[in-house]
């Protein structure tokens, strides 16, 4: 008799049900049918089968030993051709061309590697969600850090040393001359030769400049109502209002802010 069907009649004569064997063995349901009825097809790699039987017969208080006995006659007497036929000594089958027939090959079940290969088609699906992933964080990221500062205006003039009394203000090309607005002021920062400053101007509520300030550069704006002039460092920094120096006041750290008004 198979061994399935040894297994099953064993189970029987206990009063076991397949449920009670499930719980037992943990095996699928659909494991243990194909077992009993010797359905190999449905059945992963031998040495699973042989742990599926040997957990059986635990599970039914009986030695494994003798239905792995037979289970090995049962997947041997599967495994030969069937219907092979009777070659008289001395001969041996032929085809139609003369040759001798050869006992066709076959795989019982796929190799181990075979099995738990991962298609070409999985992976490039994975890759591809992977990069829309990294898109979707970055874009995240990108709008929880964006800066809602005002955009910078540009300064009015540029001035750099130069000799005295030569005059280094640049204006556009081909720009008329305009009258700044009433109560307006000159603003113009400068840094030390030598030296250098983080500074940040705000002029009329926008962002006029923001950036590290080399030494001897300077610049200038046209202020209608007030400007707030921040510096790094102060003492590396001069500030003149219309020609006339304003002393940043002593904040007690190492950022010092001025506010200009042009009602003042």
């Amino acid at each position: 008799m198979p061994v399935g069907k040894k297994l099953a009649a064993e189970r029987r004569s206990q009063g076991k049900t397949t449920h009670d064997i499930v719980m037992t063995t943990r095996i699928m349901a659909r494991k243990i049918d194909a077992l009993e009825n010797g359905r190999w097809d449905d059945l992963p790699a031998e040495p699973y089968v042989k742990g599926y039987i040997q957990n059986y017969a635990q599970a039914l208080g009986l030695d494994a030993k003798p239905f792995l006995e037979e289970y090995a006659r049962d997947i041997g007497a599967e495994r030969a051709e069937p219907d092979q036929p009777v070659v008289a000594e001395g001969s041996a089958p032929v085809d139609d061309t003369g040759s001798l027939k050869r006992i066709p090959e076959r795989t019982l079940v796929p190799h181990r590697r075979d099995m738990h290969a991962i298609p070409g088609r999985t992976l490039a699906i994975v890759a591809v969600a992977a990069v829309i992933v990294i898109l979707l964080l970055w874009g995240i990221a990108a709008l929880a850090g964006r800066n809602d500062t005002p955009p910078p205006i540009a300064p009015e003039t540029t001035a750099t040393p130069t000799a005295p009394g030569v005059s280094t203000e640049t204006t556009t090309p081909g720009a008329g001359v305009t009258t700044p607005p009433e109560g307006s002021f000159t603003l113009a920062v400068a840094v030390t030769p030598g030296d250098s400053s983080w500074v940040r101007v705000l002029v009329d509520g926008l962002l006029a400049y923001e950036g590290t300030m080399p030494g001897g550069e300077s610049k200038e704006w046209t202020v209608s109502t007030s400007a707030v002039v921040r510096a790094g460092k102060p003492e590396a920094v001069a500030i003149t209002r219309d020609g006339v120096p304003v002393e940043m006041p002593d904040s007690g750290d190492e950022i010092a802010e001025l506010t200009l008004s042009a009602s003042e």
